[in-house]
């Protein structure tokens, strides 16, 4: 995406969006950011952080 503040909103619309280089999906689940791998039914808790700009340039919807 092309800005923390894209990321931001998109997760708080509710939408799930996809690192484009590991694969990873990730959500707002009761305002926590959480992620999956296409292996994994169940989402788990994730560190990740958007302060980095290459976290967000690979997020895509």
């Amino acid at each position: 995406m092309e800005n923390r503040d894209a990321v931001f909103k998109a997760l708080e619309e509710g939408k799930t969006l996809t690192n484009t280089v590991t694969g990873l999906q990730y959500r707002l689940i009761d305002g926590k950011l959480h992620l999956k791998s296409s292996e994994r039914i169940a989402w788990e808790p994730s560190e990740l952080s958007f302060f980095n700009p290459q976290s967000w340039l690979n997020i895509r919807e």
